[in-house]
């Protein structure tokens, strides 16, 4: 039988409204609360300050039923709180952390939180910042309510955002870890509160949650980047990623995810915390070389992008290039660390003219504001008209069922560079464009004009001879009978 608590959220941003919405989704009793009180209002209007699919549905349904409630309050928010949740930001804005917004807020709550309640922190912090907030709420507790415990741990977050809601609702894994929990009292309330989770529970220490948390995102980062290395070599002797990844992904050691070539992560969290690692070691005189090669590459993969328009269409000034997607990733809104920003400053600053389509509004209008010159429209056709040359970089639905045929018609140039690997090739090939990507290397129309290499290939002995013009897929390939190659 599943026991419903009480549950406090502090900060509503993108993980604090997950996990508010969520939790009251599976019945507990949820009181959400943020200092910001237009983003209160907002939400009560059923408005959310951010783009998050499904998360809007969810938050109305909770209110509406009475599960979830909003205000700006933590003292009348955490009264009678079984457990206070912790999800306000650690990014200083300029590439770093700061703990001020979180320590603040558990020294609030170590004043208001009523005995018995259990305090869980969703934000990721910096692992040299564990034992000093745990010993200033311990602290601040002892000062306002002398002898009485306040387990503190940490319950890191892992979500997606474009999916957060599903993977809070249904995650692979849950992670407590004990920061200030000596009694486990901590740990075995969150327990209660995951209760009806199908999902292994795992508790630890808050270091190795801390840890479990930065180590995942970093590893995500590490396979993106070697994605695009290993794009290097296909293009370099002739093979095709998607089928080298495709034989990889069969090897249980490791798996096809987040194996696929392009113009690089980012977001709020995987190139911060790639940043700030390496940042926090060269701090002490010492050096993480192999994130440090991680976070090299995924910037050079903007780079390699803008060279290779600049290749295909013989020199950028002077052209119009259209980019399709500006946000980080499908399904959001959000431009933090997006690549299309460095990309599109890139082609600018080489004398093109650059419009961009992106289905989301408010990153169209935060595009161009951080990008002058760059004109932002909703529709792809729009941004298509007289372009010498189309760039994706963000792979929405609609720009993969792009009709290319009729792309073709307003398109001026005949040049098509997927940074996602996402489009079909065949398909914009018989529109009669060229298309290039990463690792897939130069896929030419019928009537095809002389070919440009993606990526230098390696000298080939003896005389120069002849190459079918139709895609660079390996000799192998080509001399294989056609019945055993596999349609793409």
């Amino acid at each position: 039988m599943n026991i419903f608590l009480n549950v406090t959220v502090v900060g509503l941003g993108y993980v604090g409204l997950v996990t508010a919405a969520g939790l009251a989704q599976v019945g507990h009793r949820v009181r959400g609360i943020d200092v910001d009180s237009r983003r209160i209002a907002l939400l009560e209007r059923g408005t959310l300050p951010f783009h998050e699919p499904g998360l809007d549905e969810l938050v109305a349904a909770n209110v509406a039923d009475g599960r979830l409630t909003l205000e700006p309050d933590l003292q009348a928010a955490a009264a009678g709180a079984d457990v206070i949740f912790v999800a306000v930001g650690t990014h200083d804005g300029n590439g770093g952390w700061q703990t001020d917004s979180i320590l603040a807020s558990l020294l609030a709550i170590a004043r208001h939180a009523p005995p018995g309640s259990v305090v869980a922190v969703r934000s990721t912090l910096p692992p040299d910042s564990l034992d000093r907030l745990a010993a200033r709420t311990r602290k601040a507790r002892q000062a306002e309510q002398p002898g009485a415990d306040l387990p503190l741990v940490l319950n890191p977050e892992f979500t997606r955002e474009g999916t957060a809601v599903r993977d809070f609702l249904a995650p692979d894994r849950i992670v407590v870890g004990g920061l200030d929990d000596p009694t486990g009292r901590g740990t075995a309330v969150l327990r209660e509160l995951y209760r009806s989770f199908e999902a292994p529970i795992l508790a630890v220490s808050g270091h190795d949650a801390c840890l479990t948390k930065l180590g995942s995102n970093l590893f995500l980062a590490t396979k993106i980047s070697f994605a695009n290395e290993l794009a290097r070599l296909c293009d370099r002797y002739g093979a095709r990623v998607d089928d080298v990844v495709e034989g990889m992904s069969y090897d249980r050691r490791i798996g096809g995810s987040f194996l696929r070539p392009g113009v690089g992560f980012g977001g709020s969290c995987l190139p911060h915390q790639v940043a700030m690692t390496i940042r926090s070691f060269r701090e002490d005189g010492d050096d993480l070389p192999l994130l440090a090669s991680v976070d090299h590459i995924n910037e050079h993969q903007r780079t390699r992008f803008v060279d290779l328009l600049d290749r295909l269409v013989g020199g950028l000034a002077g052209r119009h290039v259209a980019l399709l997607g500006l946000t980080f990733k499908p399904g959001t809104d959000d431009l933090r660390d997006a690549p299309s920003l460095p990309i599109a400053r890139a082609l600018l600053d080489r004398g093109a003219a650059v419009s961009a389509a992106d289905p989301m509004p408010a990153a169209r209008r935060r595009a161009a504001e951080i990008v002058p010159g760059l004109r932002g429209v909703d529709d792809a056709m729009d941004a298509l008209v007289d372009a010498d040359a189309v760039g994706l970089v963000t792979e929405w639905p609609e720009f993969r069922a792009l009709d290319w045929s009729a792309a073709a018609v307003v398109l001026r140039g005949r040049v098509v560079v997927d940074g996602r690997n996402a489009l079909e090739p065949d398909r914009v090939t018989a529109a009669g464009l060229r298309y290039a990507a990463f690792g897939r290397g130069l896929s030419e129309p019928a009537e095809a004009p002389a070919p440009v290499a993606v990526e230098a290939p390696a000298p080939e002995p003896g005389p120069a001879r002849a190459r079918p013009a139709v895609s660079k897929r390996g000799v192998a390939r080509e001399l294989m009978p056609k019945r055993l190659r596999r349609a793409v």
